[in-house]
């Protein structure tokens, strides 16, 4: 029976190890191309947005926090779009309805793309919404965001990149 516990706590530990945040981004390093698609089905190539600033935002419908803070990028995007900000709000494992009714409750311009198979978010290493990171205009990362934000706290995290 010790032996039997002993072998499950080893393949317990093994599963441990082998879920380590590998593909979680590091602050500084290039930030890997999209497995996203949006809404007509199209993939995204983050590449094409180079040169600008890119929020990157993970969101689900269910989420309130998400749904709070997407008014609030809207007003920053609507704000310093001109200025090269851009956001890509990436809804995970969600339809592409439940991904529209969203975009008309909420009333935001900036693309809502789809992570269907949730591969971007295990891509970027996330486990909870909302999650954001902010990518400077030579495609690096320059933060990861665990939680909402305010208008005023994302306009200052883009005061220095912008």
């Amino acid at each position: 029976m010790t032996r039997i516990l002993h072998l499950i706590a080893l393949i317990g530990l093994l599963a441990l190890a082998a879920c380590k945040d590998e593909a979680a981004i590091e602050v500084g390093q290039p930030v890997p191309d999209l497995a996203v698609l949006d809404r007509d089905g199209n993939p995204v190539d983050l590449a094409a947005y180079r040169g600008k600033v890119v929020f990157v935002n993970f969101w689900q419908s269910g989420c309130g926090p998400c749904l709070v803070e997407m008014p609030e990028i809207e007003q920053v995007y609507q704000d310093l779009r001109s200025r090269g900000f851009e956001v890509l709000a990436i809804n995970m494992g969600q339809d592409g309805d439940t991904i529209e009714n969203t975009r008309r409750r909420t009333g935001v311009s900036y693309p809502l793309l789809a992570d269907r198979l949730k591969l971007a978010s295990v891509q970027f290493g996330v486990l909870a919404v909302p999650t954001s990171f902010l990518i400077d205009r030579d495609g690096r990362l320059v933060e990861r965001i665990n939680g909402p934000l305010t208008r005023a706290q994302l306009e200052t995290r883009l005061a220095q990149l912008l």
